[in-house]
């Protein structure tokens, strides 16, 4: 793990998304598990290339009412060498790699989660720490204003309720401040457990926010979700397995074939025998083809359950997304707005048309149109995210 670290500082210090997914995907324990599941799986590639062992038989046999001319022991020993017909060796190989294929696969949807994992964790503290220097902003600005509607209410030119509600506005500025307060200090916390990783392993490096300084383009997300996503891909080498596992079973209609060679001594003669040994088919093998069917049958509805799944999960994620960078788009131009509105005032100020406080005012409502589309901006990445996780793919 230091070794990690100190190749990823050297490299450039700080860490984005991507940087710690990869870490992720060697720390986690849930990728590591599925690591172990597929090399568990990946070993009956092994097992498959094997062929049947022969069968030695030594059965000694002593006779004890014997003519003393001839010796009393009878030999016979025997071979047993099993042949496979209609190729059964290849149709297992080819379910164990099918077999080992999904869990490869099943190892990628893994990673992928822990990815999620990750971008989550990061969005969630990014939008924390900037929440946390938005707010205190707007409450030195609060404070500016209470102090300017004191003296004025002082002089008489505002009334109470005006100061009063200037305080609420405050008092809910500082809730806001020490809830982003909150959540920034578990952020680093969960996005330790989202990696994989010791706290004091994600506090020692520079995080890289810049992947959530801009809405990605939505792109190709169809064809890359029914084309990439590890856990489709993982149901159709299922598939694949179930179809090869079918192959086996018709071809287990026709026996093996066991060659016995023997030898036996009896009362003085060597006798060599050769025999054969096959199992009568009466059934066909038809019980266990009809399973196998069965189970190919099952693995073709579960693909295309998900599928559909994934079309609708698509759907839904790429709705909310163009949804949400709508609802950005307007506020960023309500924030320019709010913006404009402030310098305006400003230059009113200098020229002694309005008071210090209408700046203050409007620089409030500035303040509070940036945090306006922070949220926005946020829940804009969040459904970035998800589209993400129905494509299985990042958006660039």
């Amino acid at each position: 793990m230091k070794a990690f670290l100190a190749e990823h500082k050297a490299a450039g210090g700080s860490w984005t998304v991507d940087r710690l997914a990869l870490a992720a995907a060697y720390f986690h324990p849930d990728v590591a598990l599925a690591r172990a599941e597929a090399d568990e799986v990946a070993a009956g590639i092994k097992t498959a290339q094997m062929r049947p062992n022969p069968v030695f038989t030594f059965m000694p046999q002593y006779a004890s009412f014997r003519a003393p001319v001839f010796t009393p022991w009878f030999l016979g020993p025997s071979l047993s060498v099993p042949i496979e017909t209609a190729g059964k060796r290849s149709k297992r190989m080819e379910q164990a790699l099918a077999a080992a294929e999904a869990a490869r696969w099943r190892v990628s949807a893994r990673a992928w989660a822990a990815r999620s994992r990750v971008r989550a964790a990061m969005l969630e503290l990014h939008g924390a720490r900037e929440n946390i220097r938005l707010l205190e902003t707007e409450q030195t600005l609060h404070d500016e204003a209470i102090k300017k509607l004191t003296a004025q209410m002082e002089a008489g030119d505002v009334s109470p309720f005006e100061l009063t509600q200037a305080r609420l506005m405050l008092n809910r500025t500082r809730l806001a401040l020490q809830d982003a307060r909150r959540i920034a200090a578990t952020g680093e916390a969960r996005l330790a457990a989202a990696v994989g990783l010791p706290l004091n392993a994600i506090q020692s490096v520079k995080l890289d926010f810049s992947a959530f300084h801009r809405l990605p383009e939505s792109g190709n997300s169809r064809r890359l979700a029914l084309t990439r996503r590890a856990d489709l891909m993982a149901l159709l080498s299922d598939y694949a397995a179930a179809e090869a596992s079918l192959k086996l079973e018709l071809a287990r209609q026709y026996p093996d074939v066991n060659v016995m060679p023997g030898y036996d001594y009896n009362s003085g003669q060597n006798r060599w025998q050769l025999g054969l040994n096959v199992q009568l088919p009466l059934n066909r093998n038809r019980g266990p083809i009809a399973e196998a069917e069965a189970r190919r049958t099952t693995a073709e509805k579960r693909f295309l359950a998900q599928q559909a799944a994934i079309q609708g999960e698509l759907d839904i994620a790429l709705a909310a997304y163009q949804a949400s960078r709508a609802k950005a788009t307007t506020a960023a131009q309500l924030a320019q707005e709010a913006d404009a509105a402030s310098d305006t005032t400003k230059k009113m100020v200098e020229a002694g048309n309005v008071s210090a406080l209408e700046l203050t005012r409007r620089q409030i409502e500035a303040s509070a149109a940036k945090v306006a589309l922070m949220a926005a901006n946020l829940e804009a990445q969040t459904a970035a995210g998800a589209l993400e996780d129905a494509m299985q793919s990042p958006l660039r």
